[in-house]
């Protein structure tokens, strides 16, 4: 008994040494510290250092926490080995996480309660430039009813702290609400709404609605602008595959109030509705009627496909910078590429007709001929453009006229043309050259094309059209009228 009882002693006097190292000493102190620190980085998932622990008066204590070198926690309370009733404040100049580092004041206050396996958690405060609350009941693995409501946040230091670029900049509210959450399931809705007063030059609303049933979510957006509405429905996303589909509908007011966000002064309304998808690149397919006929499109890898359908000319061309000089009905297909800046025209035109230019104003000028008189059928029309240059060939036809303008080259940010053409049009038939600038441009005619065909209307006035054409199967019958030809051309060019 002797013997037990001195080390009974020797125990206490020793695990008294032990509790006075720990709760008294420094040093002690940094060593139950560190423990906790450990535990509770371990438990969490995330560096937590204890800066200070006061249980004088156990079970109430009072607790301060450094998380990931960045926020301070406090909390103070009632806490045993069973239960918890502490209230706490978070404070921080900055967020941290695998995604970002945001500079951010941080000051939230809030209190926790219940058993360790069934915590109720509530906190309202400042963070993101704005007002956050919220409240959920965390479970041991699971965490319960989360509502988070946050009021006029910064909605790109929210999209930065998602690892999101910010596509739409300025205030937004937003409501979290998860009903069920742990490691392998979510169950829940996510509202969310951002203004941006100068987005790309105009105001801009968005409000997007999320339902999430674990991997797989539904979505629907709505974007609003004087001037402009988007609605997103039926939208769906799969958080494993990365894939999501969605149809649309767009109205645009007016393509020129959107100058800064379009990169250029496009004119006139614009609708469209259609199908977009995501998996390795982003689809949008679609169908407009807003420049007359049916337009539908493609657009994927940078690349904007449309095919026409009696589409018109005038009204399509307003998308890119061309100018407008011919109207039709179009059929055919257009190809713009948006990262290289290109297009390419392949189209057929029917019932064309010149729209008031220079060009048809020189024209007139020269030969007293009114382009805008006569219409075409069974004409074609193939251009590319690329680094503000038009390349192109233009065949307009019916049973009397003709025009060709081929090897058409327009330097658009210059305004200059040159181009070859030949045309049969009102008792006139020429050809030549136009060139120079596209507001004053020079047109050098062939005269003795011009001469022959005024000589063959003199000679079938005198003799017939037939007689004509007698005299010229005869035997040297087209010499003398070549030689008056030569002359007669030379003599004109003195005056043009």
């Amino acid at each position: 008994m002797v013997t037990f009882f001195k080390y009974s002693v020797y125990f206490l006097i020793v695990l008294s040494l032990f509790l006075f190292y720990f709760l008294f000493t420094p040093l002690g102190h940094a060593n139950i510290y560190d423990f906790i620190g450990a535990k509770l980085s371990k438990k969490n998932d995330m560096h937590i250092e204890v800066q200070s622990i006061n249980a004088m008066n156990y079970p109430h204590v009072r607790m301060v926490l450094n998380i990931e070198k960045k926020a301070k926690l406090t909390l103070w309370g009632y806490l045993d080995d069973a239960l918890v009733d502490m209230d706490y404040t978070l404070s921080s100049d900055c967020i941290a996480t695998e995604h970002c580092q945001i500079d951010d004041n941080i000051a939230i206050q809030g209190h926790v309660k219940g058993p360790f396996t069934k915590l109720f958690i509530t906190g309202e405060g400042q963070a993101l430039d704005g007002n956050v609350s919220y409240h959920a009941m965390k479970y041991t693995d699971k965490v319960k009813d989360l509502i988070l409501y946050m009021h006029e946040v910064n909605a790109t230091k929210l999209a930065h702290l998602l690892g999101q670029e910010a596509f739409i900049q300025g205030k937004a509210d937003a409501k979290v609400n998860f009903s069920f959450m742990d490691e392998k399931e979510k169950y829940g809705t996510i509202a969310y709404s951002v203004e941006d007063k100068n987005f790309q030059g105009i105001p801009l609303h968005l409000h997007s609605d999320i339902n999430i049933s674990n991997a797989q979510h539904t979505f629907t957006i709505k974007v609003k602008s004087p001037y402009l509405t988007l609605d997103i429905e039926n939208g769906s996303y799969n958080q494993d595959s990365k894939k999501a589909k969605a149809i649309y509908l767009l109205d645009i007011k007016e393509l020129h109030k959107l100058k800064k966000l379009l990169g250029y002064d496009y004119q006139g309304p614009f609708k469209a509705q259609g199908k977009m998808a995501y998996t390795d690149n982003v689809k949008i397919t679609g169908l407009s009627k807003s420049f007359g006929g049916v337009l539908d499109f493609i657009f994927e890898n940078n690349q904007l496909n449309m095919q026409l359908d009696k589409v018109s000319l005038a009204n399509i061309m307003h998308l890119f910078p061309l100018p407008s000089m011919l109207d039709a009905q179009t059929d055919g297909e257009i190809n713009y590429h948006f990262k290289h800046k290109t297009l390419d025209v392949h189209t057929t035109l029917n019932q064309a007709k010149f729209l008031p230019s220079p060009l048809v104003n020189v024209v007139k000028k020269k030969s007293h001929v009114n382009m805008m008189n006569e219409t075409f059928y069974d004409s074609k029309l193939d251009l590319s453009y690329h680094d503000n240059v038009i390349l192109g060939n233009l065949k307009l036809i019916n049973p009397r006229s003709h025009v060709y303008l081929t090897s058409a080259k327009i330097e658009t940010k210059e305004g200059m043309i040159n181009a070859y053409f030949d045309f049969k049009m009102q008792h006139q038939e020429f050809a030549g050259k136009v060139y120079g600038s596209l507001t004053n441009p020079k047109v050098n005619l062939n005269m003795q094309k011009l001469v022959r065909y005024q000589m063959d209307k003199q000679v079938d006035k005198m003799i017939g059209k037939d007689g004509r054409k007698m005299m010229e199967h005869m035997p040297m019958g087209g010499v003398a009228k070549d030689m008056a030809t030569d002359m007669g051309a030379s003599f004109m060019k003195v005056f043009f």
